[in-house]
């Protein structure tokens, strides 16, 4: 089973933050989205008429047309270039929003202009899955930027293997660096081994709680978002965990490991072991991506906890696990 992290998404000041709003169809709207619902819930709660709403915006120095903004609130367009963004950003302000509340809600900017120098670029899906079009049509749905604004510092994976030689559950704790102010969320992606099994349906947050979820039956693919359990701003850090517990009737379990689109400072992966069901050999072994042969490949010894465990330092992009023989 392999995992990968991911996002955030980004803010400014503001008056009240997603804690200090207590109309709950706000709230919810602004939580799950899609952007139209909760633009069309915002304008309607303000008591703003969409005439007004547009002065406001034009007295901020934006303009933007009246059926452009019905658009936006039925779904029929959605923002995209630089001036809309910008317009989203002042509506929240109009509207009297958390920073980044709506900004949140809408898909990916189209990329603009260059890497900065220095900036590591992240691996691409094709290289960490060689089928990878299934994971970009959940994240087509998903619609959310993929670590643009957060840096994961420390990551630690513990899967547990149950007698039955199956995956029974993994828990996951990561401590993450916002680079922008108004961070709020991250996205998660996993995916099983075993692509007749049944998609996992229970995962718990802690430090946090679970927010919008995508899956794909047919690939196998979860991506679930992760909200905060406060706004960050730029340098700040927070503490996020979560366990996802599988079905059972699962395949016999070979390997798990995490698929890095990014570099880590510190990456742990342990494996527990239940005493009937102890393998003969277990490696680590890291790739460059998802097509090359490992790079690194080191066996493991199992001590009488029946833990293994792998820790990599600096950890680059690519794919680090562990993988054992029965």
């Amino acid at each position: 089973m392999t995992l990968d992290s991911v996002t955030p998404v980004v803010g400014r000041a503001d008056t009240r933050s997603i804690a200090e709003i207590d109309d709950p169809e706000l709230l919810a709207a602004l939580r799950t989205g899609p952007f139209s619902e909760a633009l069309r819930v915002a304008i309607r709660r303000s008591g703003l008429a969409l005439e007004r709403v547009q002065s406001r915006l034009l007295t901020r120095g934006v303009r933007v047309s009246l059926a452009t903004l019905s658009y936006w609130q039925r779904g029929r367009s959605r923002p995209e270039r630089i001036e809309s963004l910008k317009a989203v950003e002042l509506l929240e302000e109009v509207l009297r929003l958390p920073p980044n509340s709506l900004l949140n809600l809408l898909g990916p900017r189209r990329p603009r202009g260059r890497w900065q120098a220095g900036s590591p670029r992240p691996l691409t899906f094709d290289r960490l899955w060689t089928d990878h079009w299934a994971l970009e049509r959940v994240l087509e749905e998903a619609s959310d930027r993929l670590n643009e604004h957060v840096t994961g510092l420390t990551i630690k994976d513990q899967y547990w293997i149950g007698a039955d030689r199956t995956e029974r559950r993994v828990v996951t704790s990561q401590v993450l660096r916002a680079e922008r102010d108004g961070i709020d969320r991250v996205v998660a992606i996993f995916r099983g081994d075993d692509p007749d099994q049944q998609i996992p349906s229970v995962i718990t947050v802690q430090y946090g709680e679970l927010g919008r979820v995508w899956s794909d039956d047919e690939s196998g693919f979860l991506v679930f978002e992760i909200l905060f359990d406060r706004m960050l701003d730029r340098g700040e850090t927070t503490v996020v965990e979560y366990e996802i517990v599988f079905p059972e009737g699962g395949a016999v379990a070979l390997s798990s490991d995490r698929r890095a689109r990014y570099p880590v400072r510190e990456y742990l992966l342990q494996v527990h072991f239940d005493p009937a069901a102890v393998p003969r050999r277990v490696f680590e072994f890291s790739r460059h991506n998802a097509q090359t042969p490992d790079h690194m490949r080191n066996e493991l010894l199992i001590g009488r906890s029946g833990m293994v465990h792998s820790l990599h330092s600096d950890c680059v992009p690519g794919v680090h696990g562990i993988s054992w023989e029965w």
